[in-house]
């Protein structure tokens, strides 16, 4: 089943990146700090992970891939929300 939505998951992957790349570039934020290295730690994991593997951590691959995938979207979209400032309006330096 994981096969049927692996593309989906990797081009929702590469949107949200390139969206959470430009919030830091655009925003300076101390939140950032605490999200970066989260949001890169959940990344290696979904690379290290072999695409042949049946087991992670006792759980099926594909289970735990779908988990850190979903993990690292919510992130994203916390963190972004987080950042925005009041009533999502950029913040003025």
């Amino acid at each position: 089943m994981f096969d049927n939505f692996e593309f989906i998951f990797k081009i929702a992957f590469f949107c949200l990146s390139i969206g959470w790349i430009g919030n830091i570039l655009l925003l300076n934020s101390e939140r950032q700090i605490l999200i970066n290295p989260l949001l890169i730690l959940l990344a290696s994991l979904i690379i290290v992970i072999p695409s042949d593997a049946k087991e992670v951590f006792g759980f099926e691959a594909d289970n735990v891939r779908v988990f850190l995938y979903v993990f690292y979207y919510l992130v994203i979209i916390v963190g972004t929300t987080l950042t925005r400032g009041k009533k999502g309006k950029l913040k003025k330096r």
